[in-house]
């Protein structure tokens, strides 16, 4: 079936506010399946991988983490439920101490759109 490229829709009726974070980890490349097998452990469906390098005149450091070419930054948008538990999940397996060099942090969304079916929210012309 294919979609009119002319949606009409108010602001309020796309977007939920805020029932999800975003979880962010950093781990060695080579490490990101085992934070993805960990997130879907507890319920999440998905993530988007990023490979990452920092950039600094200083010495290559954010939050206490060594940041370098070879990390994959690995994001997982997921139900406020599920945050603590997913935080959890990826740490058990690729915490700082492990090969996998990992950190994992949250951060607050305000808005979300593309989840859960949001066109059926949404009137075509």
């Amino acid at each position: 079936m294919e979609r009119n490229d002319e949606l009409i829709f108010e602001e309020d009726d796309i977007f939920s506010n805020s029932e999800y974070k975003l979880v962010i980890s950093i781990v060695k490349r080579g490490f990101e399946t085992d934070v993805l097998e960990a997130a879907k452990s507890v319920g999440t469906t998905g993530g988007i991988l990023l490979q990452a390098k920092g950039v600094s005149k200083m010495k290559q450091n954010f939050l206490g983490f060594s940041v370098n070419p070879e990390n994959t930054l690995v994001m997982i948008l997921v139900k406020d439920h599920l945050v603590v538990p997913t935080m959890k999940a990826i740490y058990s397996v690729t915490d700082f101490k492990s090969e996998a060099k990992g950190m994992v942090f949250a951060l607050p969304v305000s808005l979300v759109a593309g989840m859960e079916n949001d066109y059926d929210k949404i009137r075509l012309h």
